[in-house]
């Protein structure tokens, strides 16, 4: 009987070990996120060069690579976490264009992310007053609060921005601007 159960158990503890193994195993071949981003100009075609940061928040120093010929960047051994991306040379950025895949990454997944760089300037608007402004353009309309620092990045050109206090609708003020690539432009509330 001792004969039998020795047999048994040295064709059993082998198989045991290999099963484990090879479970093991699978685990490690799962791989880490990878991103692909490739980063083209406003014709479609890719840009070479351009600085890519990619962070997973604001206080992440996170990772910087360049694009290659092809304006593509692979970031690779990433963690399953949500990812943002900034894309820029010379003074053309992404800020008007995709800047996240807005999920996390997955294990063992590959996943693809496409920005264009546009020629942008900031604008900064700065609200002194105690009360509330609608700002408006030709592309958006915000609410910029008192004491509340309101910054959006517009494509390169003149746009006329619309100033209306909440608290006296119908009472309408402009200006217009001239956004040039790279520039920071500041309007200062009330005016």
């Amino acid at each position: 009987m001792r004969r039998e159960i020795l047999k048994i158990m040295v064709i059993i503890l082998p198989l045991i070990c290999v099963v484990y193994w090879n479970c093991s195993k699978k685990e490690e071949l799962v791989s880490k996120p990878r991103l692909f981003i490739t980063v083209v100009d406003e014709t479609g075609k890719g840009v070479e060069g351009a600085s890519v940061h990619l962070y997973k928040n604001e206080q992440d120093p996170g990772l910087l690579k360049t694009t290659d010929s092809s304006g593509i960047v692979l970031f690779d051994s990433l963690e399953t976490e949500l990812y943002y991306w900034h894309a820029e040379k010379e003074c053309k950025t992404n800020r008007n264009s995709q800047v996240s895949l807005n999920r996390p990454l997955m294990p063992g997944v590959v996943l693809y992310g496409y920005s264009i760089l546009a020629e942008t300037g900031i604008l900064k608007i700065i609200n002194t007053s105690a009360a509330s402004y609608n700002v408006t353009d030709s592309l958006s309309w915000n609410i910029v609060l008192n004491d509340t620092p309101f910054i959006t990045y517009p494509l390169v050109g003149a746009y006329t921005v619309y100033f209306e206090k909440i608290s006296m609708p119908g009472a309408v003020r402009d200006t217009t601007i001239q956004m040039q690539c790279g520039d920071t432009t500041q309007l200062i509330l009330p005016f």
